[in-house]
């Protein structure tokens, strides 16, 4: 079996994919063909010897320029003109054109089989004010708050929600240019930081002394398989980009899993939003929990989670090879279902009725 590992892009979160990549790479090796596909700064590269994290941190990555194909139908890549079918490729972009649905298209039009949410899901859950638009839709809890761009007065339409406020950029994840804000003028310093990321905004009240929760789940036929359910620790009043990558707190195995009424209630609130948002592959959902008042608030979703959160898969038994050969079994499946039906109006058949120049 011929599996590319797709990893990189323009994103914030860029080194992490390269990490998830390698973390893949040595759950398959011996058991499949890996072709690892690093995605930088628009173009595709072919990578040599491996993923080694060390080649990458000192710019020494032996690699060659890659394109997608087509061979006998199939969706395949293409070096010095040499093309190479792919069974499936395991999605490890996070953030950016990773998560948006850009790279879930590439693939939908090369016709390689996808372990990842197809575009529009992508799209939809990479952006906070969609995902909130949707949550009302379906009543699924999210924070009371307000969505903005640069071109309104979101801190005079701010000023409805109560102290304190988080403030995020609309369509980044990892904590990235999150900011709290006890009072208007921190909340102006925080507008502008997340302006600085991106030209729209979301500002949240923030619910105190919330319990942060992470729960996984993947496609698999019919069913949905959910994972453990973990209590990150973060230092401060929400979990810091640093805290989940940089060697914090939330490295050092303090994160407890949660068993009981409380996980259970995640655990069917995963499956449901999982559905609502018509998802595949593995995702990862983050929730905030307010004991105050016994609500379960969605706070996003992680089409492509770090790691892809097999630890919490670990948790009722799944270990990664076998996490990885159950997601590609079904996105070979999900590949062999036509969604678009072609159709032929055979207009241009009849141009002898038009008038010709």
């Amino acid at each position: 079996m011929k599996v590319g590992i797709l990893f990189g892009g323009r994103s914030y979160e860029h080194d992490i994919s390269i990490i998830t990549a390698a973390q893949v790479a040595a759950a398959l090796e011996g058991r499949v063909e890996i072709y690892p596909i690093y995605a930088d700064q628009g173009d595709f590269y072919l990578v040599k010897g491996g993923i080694e994290i060390r080649d990458f941190a000192k710019h020494r990555v032996k690699k060659r320029k890659v394109t997608f194909a087509r061979k006998n139908g199939r969706g395949a890549i293409s070096v010095w003109g040499r093309k190479t079918v792919l069974d499936c490729m395991i999605m490890c972009c996070h953030g950016g054109e990773g998560e948006d649905g850009r790279f879930s298209s590439l693939m939908e039009i090369f016709s390689i089989p996808y372990t990842a949410p197809s575009h529009i899901p992508s799209a939809v859950t990479m952006d906070k004010r969609l995902t909130k638009a949707l949550c009302l839709t379906h009543l699924i809890p999210t924070a009371e708050g307000i969505v903005g761009s640069a071109r309104e007065d979101v801190i005079e339409r701010a000023e409805s929600l109560d102290y304190p406020l988080i403030v995020k950029p609309a369509r980044l994840g990892s904590s990235i240019g999150i900011s709290v804000a006890h009072n208007e003028e921190e909340l102006i310093s925080a507008v502008a930081l997340a302006f600085s990321f991106d030209r729209d905004v979301v500002i949240e009240r923030m619910i105190e002394k919330a319990m942060e929760l992470n729960c996984a789940a993947f496609r698999e036929g019919d069913s949905i398989v959910i994972g453990g359910v973990e209590n990150p620790r973060p230092w401060h009043e929400f979990l810091t980009f640093g805290e989940k990558y940089e060697g914090g707190k939330y490295k050092s195995g303090s994160n407890r899993i949660l068993h009981g009424s409380l996980a259970d209630r995640v655990r069917e609130m995963t499956e449901r939003v999982y559905n609502a948002f018509e998802l595949d592959g593995i995702v990862r959902i983050d929730y905030l929990y307010s004991e105050e008042h016994d609500v379960i608030y969605l706070n996003e979703i992680n089409a492509q989670p770090g790691s892809l959160a097999y630890y919490l898969f670990e948790e009722v038994g799944i270990e990664f090879p076998d996490l990885l050969s159950r997601v590609m079994a079904e996105s070979i499946r999900r590949a062999e279902v036509k969604d678009i039906i072609s159709f032929n109006s055979r207009v241009l058949d009849n141009l002898s009725v038009y008038p010709q120049k």
